[in-house]
């Protein structure tokens, strides 16, 4: 059975996105939770790292580094922030 990387991507993000600013995820325990939502579908690792992939490239994810690697939702910098924040005004 195949498996749709985009809605495993999407499921990814979800994930993500409800713990963003309390927590922050470790791609591992991304994929490890992903293999185990998925596992009667045959979802592998290197589909898992396919999916992260797409949320990366299309900048709906982010790696961040510090005392290891975390996957977490883009942050608003700057200007961009008091923008942000002056349009809700």
């Amino acid at each position: 059975m195949a498996v749709d990387l985009n809605q495993v991507a999407e499921d990814m993000f979800k994930m993500v996105e409800e713990v963003h600013g309390v927590k922050k995820y470790k791609p591992g325990d991304v994929f490890k939770a992903m293999v185990k939502k998925y596992k009667d579908e045959g979802l592998t690792k290197k589909d898992c790292k396919a999916a992260m992939r797409i949320l990366i490239d299309s900048e709906r994810l982010v790696y961040t580094y510090f005392n290891g690697s975390w996957v977490e939702l883009p942050g608003v910098e700057g200007a961009a922030k008091a923008a942000e924040e002056a349009a809700k005004k």
